[in-house]
């Protein structure tokens, strides 16, 4: 006699527990499904989120590829403000102006990491407490007022939004800090700013491809600036940020250095929508993979993609669209679907503290911290 289909699934989800378990090792001993069997993750991360910076110190992360949100809050406003004033020198002829990566590592013996700048991470920290402290918002001005626009809520945004009005307070000028929630919300903000009008506004678009119309309103009403991200393909003046495929590479380069007889590797990013992402995500896997630089070229998030040699195996993108509920989850079901992955890379700034979560849960954190 054949179970219901009630009874086929009650068995169903007993099954995926059991599977669970076995996978997980919750059960103990040293049988061969026991979670002591499986080795710790290595994580690599992006960024400066106080978790990542305490992994970094005690060893359960491998090191993070950080940028510099300060000096694109700060550089934002000192470009508006030139170009309010008619100086129009300060766009270079490639409209980009780099503010390149560094590496934060846990101590100081590689003074540099791929050409890259290494930071250690005890110096870094008190770097940024620093900036924090030189933040804060300036008394209001008689003088221009200018449009700071993020991608996203994060405590990136916390330093970059610092730098922003410490420019602002510099400059004698006044500055609007806005943290759009989404694409609608950061499409509609726009729209408010122009309606009560700017001497400037500097953007880190969220889906340059869906947001042209507006972008293109905006340019053509004040001067319109990038960072963070770029959109190449609309009007703004310059994008004032780093090569996110570059800084990428450093992450890749960063996992081949942890796993140097290679392994499974699974990326997590928070959305693929932004030029930054793309281009980051891109730069990451090129540099794992150990290909040779092309920074057009773009792999499809859900394939799994080896080294030529086959001691590389990319697993897949897990997105999370700024949910870091989704995140949790997604480094929860990696571990899950893939017990025998060797790494996990977060290459948005919430990414790697919930990886650290996840690990810790599963009993799969590296260094003097694992359980």
């Amino acid at each position: 006699m054949y179970p219901s289909s009630r009874h086929r699934g009650w068995l169903g989800l007993a099954a995926a527990v059991l599977t669970a378990i076995l996978v997980a090792g919750c059960g103990k001993g040293d049988g061969a499904g026991s979670r002591q069997q499986l080795p710790p993750v290595k994580v690599i991360a992006f960024d400066e989120a106080a978790a990542t910076l305490e992994g970094i110190a005690n060893g359960t992360v491998v090191g993070t590829v950080v940028q510099h949100p300060f000096r694109y809050g700060y550089r934002s406003i000192e470009t508006l403000h030139a170009l309010q004033e008619g100086k129009t020198d300060v766009i270079p002829e490639s409209t980009f102006i780099n503010i390149p990566a560094r590496v934060v590592l846990a101590d100081d013996s590689r003074p540099e990491f791929a050409g890259a700048e290494v930071v250690p991470v005890a110096a870094f920290r008190e770097e940024v407490e620093s900036l924090l402290a030189d933040g804060g918002a300036p008394p209001a001005t008689t003088g221009p007022e200018y449009a700071f626009i993020t991608n996203g809520v994060a405590d990136f945004w916390t330093i970059g939004k610092a730098g922003a009005e410490k420019a602002a307070a510099d400059l004698g000028v006044n500055v609007t800090v806005i943290m759009p929630a989404s694409i609608t919300d950061q499409t509609r903000k726009i729209e408010d700013v122009l309606t009560r009008g700017t001497a400037g506004i500097a953007i880190s678009p969220i889906n340059p491809a869906n947001q042209g119309e507006v972008l293109a309103k905006a340019a053509a009403a004040t001067n319109l600036i990038t960072h963070d991200s770029d959109a190449p393909d609309s009007p703004r003046r310059v994008y004032i940020g780093m090569d996110n495929y570059e800084a990428g590479m450093l992450c890749g380069k960063l996992v081949r250095d942890a796993l140097p007889e290679g392994g499974k590797v699974m990326v997590f990013i928070g959305r693929l929508d932004q030029d930054n992402s793309q281009r980051r995500r891109q730069g990451c896997i090129d540099g794992i993979l150990g290909r040779d630089p092309d920074p057009a070229r773009r792999d499809d998030p859900g394939a799994e993609l080896a080294s030529d040699d086959g001691k590389y195996l990319i697993l897949g993108t897990m997105t999370d669209q700024f949910d870091r509920a989704k995140a949790k989850a997604n480094a929860e079901d990696a571990l899950l679907r893939h017990p025998d992955v060797a790494a996990m890379v977060g290459l948005f700034e919430y990414n790697p503290p919930l990886i650290l979560e996840a690990l810790e849960r599963a009993g799969r954190l590296a260094g003097p911290a694992a359980k």
